[in-house]
């Protein structure tokens, strides 16, 4: 299975959305600036995340972007529903293929797409951002 840039950039994202300690807006330029993404690519992401209602968008000066609900409540697996813009993990779920009733390889396939289902369901945003500090905190230690 081969992720696309579009889920991998969004939940890079909503990483850094979620990394955000006070909650202000991030305007969309300096989040791209953040994670080296297009504006414009990354517009795109934030609107269909925005109709999910996983981000929040907020007006004026000061405005900018931020969760739509809180960091533990949003799963990697939320984000890959919106961002995944093929809708199935494999071929042979939607529409079916001729050899359904007979293929001897489509078993390993449904469990292989449960199998990812499960790990990004289990997997929030607070948990990938609690990661990610971690992780900067010891390479800034380490470059000390």
């Amino acid at each position: 299975m081969k992720l696309s840039t579009r889920v991998r950039y969004g939940v890079r994202a909503m990483v850094q959305l979620a990394k955000q300690k006070d909650d202000n807006p991030v305007p969309l330029r300096h989040l791209a600036e953040q994670q080296s993404i297009s504006t414009k690519y990354l517009e795109q992401m934030i609107a269909a995340m925005k109709i999910a209602g996983l981000i929040a968008s907020v007006r004026g000066a000061e405005g900018g972007y931020r969760l739509g609900k809180p960091a533990d409540e949003i799963t990697v697996w939320d984000i890959y529903r919106v961002l995944d813009v093929s809708g199935e993990v494999i071929d042979c779920q939607s529409p079916p293929c001729e050899r359904i009733d007979y293929c001897g390889t489509r078993g390993v396939w449904v469990e292989l797409v449960k199998a990812i289902e499960t790990v990004l369901k289990s997997k929030t945003l607070r948990q990938l951002a609690d990661q990610e500090t971690r992780l900067e905190k010891r390479v800034a230690a380490r470059s000390r």
